[in-house]
């Protein structure tokens, strides 16, 4: 049932099937530990997807940490194995549990935004002087309307600043529900804690996230981000400073109202950035500017990105 209410909302068979094998994992331990439990399914409030409410009046769970962990058995409480993959499944995935008084699971699965309502364009290249690129980026779409865009410049070039890059576009990836805000203060504490101090461990970065009618900013170094649609003319300003350096500085968080159309170009400082709207084959697709960029404003050593989000309606 969970499978085809997915179907008539436009999942695709995959999708579909992930949606099966959670609601199918969790009921199936609800019905085994606790006997009888209720499961809703309803729209998302935003119509872009659909949320899945378990719950049961069973025994509940003692310790809901160790029961996700992988591999985990039990016969005792209203779940048991297989939870792992039941959240891998979903895009949210949250289970509330007291023991003597239930278990509530909440899953929530959204559709992905269609390549006719926006595309992407990427290209990184490493300085030819090293094996390691330096920089990393961030395209994570999510709640079936939103994207979260990043780009990151690891200090210096080759291994160290890979492996700088690298850590911090994991903590990105799984933190992209925070504001950027806090996602670059938890970059720069974790930097901080993760490397020895006495070495240059830092970074440049910049955060965007796009919602349907307004965007967020925060920049942090020598970034380059440039906006084209409405308005006309979106100023983001990123503060002087390192992500992972000894301070960092005080960060505001940059909000605009824009557009369903809009094309937001973000780079590292590989890259020129004094071209203008007129310069750039805007009419063309995310990937074609992207190549067109790096072809002609590549600066001639150095790490370099470029990231072109174009949202065509």
């Amino acid at each position: 049932m969970a499978s085809g209410i997915a179907s008539d909302l436009g999942f695709d068979k995959n999708d579909c099937a992930q949606v099966a094998i959670a609601v199918s994992e969790v009921v199936g331990n609800t019905v085994k530990h606790a006997g009888k439990g209720a499961l809703s399914i309803r729209l998302a409030a935003n119509k872009k997807g659909l949320e899945f409410f378990v719950r049961d009046n069973g025994q509940g769970v003692k310790n809901v940490k160790k029961v996700m962990q992988e591999g985990y058995s039990s016969k005792v409480g209203s779940l048991g194995v297989g939870l792992n993959a039941a959240k891998r499944a979903m895009d949210e995935f949250v289970i509330r549990s007291k023991p003597g008084l239930g278990t509530r699971v909440i899953m929530k699965k959204y559709l992905p935004i269609p390549e006719e309502e926006i595309e992407y364009g990427i290209l990184s290249l490493n300085d030819e002087r090293y094996l390691f690129n330096g920089d990393a980026y961030v395209i994570k779409e999510f709640e079936g309307d939103k994207v979260l865009l990043a780009v990151i410049d690891g200090t210096g070039n080759g291994l160290h600043a890979y492996e700088v890059a690298t850590f911090v576009k994991k903590i990105i990836k799984n933190n992209y529900r925070s504001d950027p805000v806090t996602i670059v203060k938890k970059c720069h504490r974790n930097i901080r804690k993760e490397f020895d101090v006495s070495l240059v461990r830092s970074c440049v970065l910049e955060i965007l996230l796009l919602k349907p009618r307004s965007l967020e900013y925060v920049g942090v170094g020598d970034t380059s981000i440039h906006i084209y649609g409405n308005p006309e003319k979106i100023n983001l300003r990123s503060r002087k400073g390192m992500v992972g350096d000894i301070r960092l500085p005080n960060l505001k968080l940059q909000k605009f109202r824009c557009g369903r159309k809009i094309i937001i170009i973000m780079s590292s400082d590989g890259i020129k950035d004094h071209y203008s709207k007129e310069d750039l084959p805007l009419d063309r697709s995310a990937q074609h500017i992207a190549n067109f960029i790096m072809k002609n404003y590549h600066h001639q050593y150095g790490d370099a990105t470029v990231l072109v989000a174009k949202r065509k309606r």
